[in-house]
């Protein structure tokens, strides 16, 4: 082989290599794209399926057993929202699920604001996602206004928080930070007269 081939065969691999970093770019951005979508679809996942599970209680211990208020200050006082002395005991904090799956949220409270400061860790294929759940009266004309006084409308925040939705260059705490995904809702006492 000659000096022109030899230099050929160099530009060749000199080419190939710059084609193969190029694909293995695209490869590893696109793989980081579908990795984060993933991450944020399962944090969704997991506050929505917390959700569901608050809303499903009923709306406050006076409530319970289907008893029927046109007042609502029979409701807890605001300062006393969070699990009360009814409640079975064994709810532990942060709370983990049992062999079948089951939080013992689902056995250990019977109404909406037992739920508040309630924490739970969520494992899944992403890894262990920290959930917590903040409990409030809000006003009837405003529901993003708390209210210190009891109201037919206690809003739901549940906030999720998970190692890799924080940067790189900021530390990661499960139950406080600036990093993290929350879903809302309103529960709404049907006030029958």
């Amino acid at each position: 082989m000659n000096t022109g081939q030899t230099l050929m065969v160099l530009m060749a691999l000199v080419l190939l290599s710059g084609v193969i970093l190029g694909v293995n770019r695209l490869l590893i951005s696109k793989t980081s794209t579908m990795l984060e979508a993933e991450a944020n679809l399962t944090a969704v996942s997991v506050a929505q399926s917390m959700m569901d599970e608050i809303q499903t209680q009923a709306y406050d211990k006076a409530t319970v057993g289907a008893k029927v208020f046109n007042d609502s200050s029979k409701f807890v006082a605001s300062g006393s929202l969070g699990p009360d002395g009814n409640d079975p005991a064994g709810v532990t904090l942060p709370d983990t699920a049992n062999a079948s799956g089951q939080f013992k949220s689902v056995t250990g409270y019977d109404d909406v604001d037992d739920y508040n400061g309630y924490k739970r860790l969520v494992n899944t294929s992403m890894g262990t996602f920290a959930v917590i759940a903040t409990v409030y009266y809000v006003s009837e004309s405003n529901p993003n206004l708390w209210q210190s006084t009891q109201s037919f409308y206690k809003k739901i925040v549940v906030t999720v928080r998970h190692p890799d939705m924080v940067p790189s260059n900021v530390g990661y705490s499960q139950w406080s930070g600036n990093y993290y995904l929350q879903v809302a809702d309103v529960a709404v006492y049907r006030r029958y007269f």
